[in-house]
């Protein structure tokens, strides 16, 4: 599976190069997703059963972003990790084919 380079993270977030390869390690899988931040850990304690690793990673990218929580979308289940502005560029999950991508929430709304 792919993932967006630590470079594009940096930029494309506008983030320091550690918080990208933060990021970047919690979308391979190389960093245990609860061990980042508290929203994740959180996120399992008030879920009944354990939410996907998947959700899990984005509930950490959410933290690592500073961001406000993740978020749903209407159209295809795409979660975001919600920024504030709909334009921002953020952090998007696709659970159909399970990717992350970088992109506004707004451009994928306008796209899809």
């Amino acid at each position: 599976m792919s993932y967006p380079s630590i470079k594009a993270i940096h930029e494309r977030l506008n983030v320091s190069k550690a918080i990208a390869k933060q990021i970047r390690s919690v979308m391979d899988g190389s960093t245990d997703p609860v061990t980042v931040g508290t929203k994740a850990s959180q996120h399992v304690k008030d879920c009944f059963v354990r939410p996907k690793d998947n959700i899990l990673k984005l509930y950490a990218i959410d933290d690592l972003l500073g961001a406000q929580g993740v978020a749903s979308c209407l159209y295809g289940g795409v979660k975001y990790c919600n920024r504030g502005d709909d334009y921002i560029p953020t952090v998007l999950y696709f659970p159909d084919d399970r990717r992350f991508r970088i992109d506004s929430y707004i451009h994928h709304l306008v796209s899809s």
